[in-house]
């Protein structure tokens, strides 16, 4: 993957996506990971599906267990429930 630019927010990317890789290689063959523009946002997510790009601050696909409303999610509200990088 070529890298738009040298900004932090893509090296912090990249280091999330070599960190999942080499500690459990299986995980990121279906992993996407999602990155708000501001803090608390910054979040890897594994999931074990084919993944769908979107633009949305809310999409419809992600279920959160609460009000459309709430744009994204922090790792307070995933700790316990997946594998996070934050």
């Amino acid at each position: 993957i070529a890298a738009p630019d040298d900004s932090s927010l893509w090296k912090m990317m990249q280091a999330s996506y070599q960190l999942l890789n080499k500690t459990n290689p299986n995980l990121t063959e279906h992993c996407w990971l999602c990155y708000g523009v501001r803090p608390p946002f910054y979040e890897a997510i594994a999931v074990s599906a084919t993944p769908t790009r979107s633009n949305s601050p809310n999409p419809t696909q992600c279920n959160w267990n609460q009000d459309t409303t709430t744009t994204g999610i922090t790792l307070e509200r995933v700790v316990g429930s997946g594998v996070c990088v934050g």
